[in-house]
């Protein structure tokens, strides 16, 4: 054997090198959290839009009416027809200080003791912008959304994402890969927006 055989050649040391800086890169761009959205995610329905930086609760009342408490005091809940007829509980909770929407949930009801609302037939509701609605597959989750939580059995939702955008947060929760749950909260502005 020659020493020409013993000795790796440039072009193989080359690409050896370029695959090793592709894949750090990748790894470190994996343990950043995707860009905040520039604008509100706002949980959309033709009737009223929900967006927990400016909406009041007069504006909801307005057209929703009085809501239910549930699950808790101060929780205020409806029952809404989803995409095929699903019963959704939409359930909002406000601001003591000015009334303003402080956060607003759209998820199915898993308990059997969750009150029997009437669902209000007003069009389905879904996060905006991405069109995100329940039933929807994780998969088609915007890019800023990203997951926060490991997978879990004792978790009741498997699948957990967040996106940031100014003045609050958006997730999305589901499990085998179908989205349960969607909400907002406001954020208070000493945090940052990752």
């Amino acid at each position: 054997m020659s020493g020409e055989d013993e000795t790796p050649d440039f072009a193989m040391l080359r690409a050896v090198e370029v695959l090793a800086n592709i894949y750090e890169r990748n790894r470190k761009a994996a343990d950043l959290p995707p860009p905040p959205l520039d604008r509100p995610v706002v949980l959309f329905n033709e009737a009223i839009p929900l967006d927990v930086t400016s909406t009041t609760r007069d504006e909801v009342e307005k057209t929703l009416g009085i809501a239910f408490a549930y699950p808790a005091r101060g929780w205020h809940t409806y029952c809404v027809f989803g995409a095929n007829r699903t019963r959704e509980f939409l359930s909002l909770f406000y601001s003591s200080a000015d009334r303003r929407l402080a956060s607003a949930e759209l998820y199915l009801p898993k308990s059997d003791r969750a009150p029997k609302l009437e669902a209000r037939d007003l069009g389905g509701f879904r996060l905006v912008p991405s069109e995100v609605a329940l039933g929807t597959q994780v998969t088609v989750l915007p890019e800023n959304f990203a997951r926060i939580m490991a997978p879990s059995e004792r978790a009741a939702y498997a699948d957990i994402f967040e996106a940031r955008f100014p003045g609050g947060a958006a997730y999305a929760m589901g499990n085998k890969g179908l989205i349960e749950r969607i909400a907002l909260y406001v954020l208070k502005p000493s945090t940052p927006v990752s």
